[in-house]
């Protein structure tokens, strides 16, 4: 295979998989909104001292900017390094290599992606592909 038929099974894998976090994190926070409006509700129509809906209030807050960090770090890269490496644009190879090493803990797939991505990167063809036309 060609380096650039490498670049482009990389750049859709790793698309897919920016894909997958980003509906993940999307689903992880409707849900997580959910419970925290059912406690802010909850804690609202208790008869005693406690929080109010204060507490939904809050823990809704805090969980829309912790899934947005998480995509930010886990999907912006990895899109970003798809599109690239699609585009054959300047810093492919380094957005790449970044998003090989973010995918590679997710087991089987992930792993198997990561190693290969790792491995055409750094491998002779892999260092001379640019990402430039």
């Amino acid at each position: 295979m060609t380096p650039i038929e490498h670049n482009k099974i990389l750049a859709i894998g790793f698309g897919v998989f920016a894909a997958i976090f980003a509906f993940s994190f999307l689903l992880l926070t409707i849900v997580s909104l959910g419970v925290f409006a059912a406690l802010g509700i909850t804690s609202a129509t208790d008869p005693g001292n406690g929080p109010g809906a204060g507490i939904g209030i809050i823990g809704g807050v805090v969980m829309v900017i912790f899934y947005t960090l998480l995509g930010a770090i886990f999907v912006l890269p990895m899109a970003l390094a798809s599109r690239k490496m699609l585009k054959r644009g300047r810093n492919a190879r380094t957005w790449g290599i970044i998003a090989a090493i973010l995918v590679a803990p997710i087991m089987p797939l992930g792993t198997l992606l990561g190693i290969y991505g790792l491995w055409f990167f750094f491998s002779a063809e892999g260092k001379q592909f640019k990402g430039e036309t």
